[in-house]
């Protein structure tokens, strides 16, 4: 008994370092939906976002769902989704992210069952634009976030609640925005943005 427990223990390791050099983020979770091991790669990513308790949260929370749905016979709730492979889009403060999880059955690296979730940092279009609109027109990171939000069809109040400022204070970044474009309101923001000259 114990050269099997060896010999799946071996199993382990051999795939936490390789997945240890891909460039996601590879999370392990037990079937509780405990961390159990994660990669240097999803190290980074928490490192980059400044809510990356929260991106924590989400691969949790999209475990336990799987896990719940998984044990039931509930019909399938995400996209690309079967009995052993679920994928989840979410967004962590404003980064984009799509997490995978695939279950490992048991017998495949030991006695129980385990989750390996995939964390790919989506690079959105949204980032680009950002990145785009402070260097044609010279608006501020914030300024710039504000627009955005506006191309995506929020209103005032949901751009406020999303970043986490005052409805003034997006009036404010969206009347400096007009002036630096050029424009007299969102229509016209919204035809400059999408009008291929950016």
């Amino acid at each position: 008994m114990e050269p099997a427990l060896s010999e799946s223990n071996d199993r382990l390791q051999s795939l936490a370092k390789a997945l240890d050099e891909i460039n996601e983020g590879v999370v392990f979770l037990n079937c509780e939906g405990r961390l159990l091991w994660h990669n240097r790669a999803f190290d980074k990513l928490l490192i980059e976002n400044s809510e990356g308790h929260m991106l924590v949260a989400a691969v949790i929370e999209t475990a336990g769902d799987f896990n719940q749905h998984s044990y039931t016979d509930q019909p399938p709730q995400f996209e690309d989704e079967d009995e052993t492979t679920t994928l989840r889009n979410v967004t962590v403060g404003r980064l984009d992210h799509e997490i995978r999880c695939t279950r490992m059955p048991k017998g495949m690296l030991g006695d129980d069952s385990y989750l390996l979730c995939l964390i790919k940092r989506s690079a959105s279009r949204w980032s680009n634009y950002e990145e785009r609109l402070r260097r044609t027109w010279g608006l501020t990171e914030r300024e710039a976030q504000v627009a955005v939000e506006c191309l995506r069809g929020n209103k005032n109040l949901e751009i406020a609640e999303r970043l986490r400022i005052s409805v003034e204070t997006v009036n404010k970044h969206l009347d400096k925005v007009y002036q630096k474009a050029g424009v007299r309101g969102r229509a016209e923001l919204a035809y400059r943005l999408l009008d291929g000259s950016l």
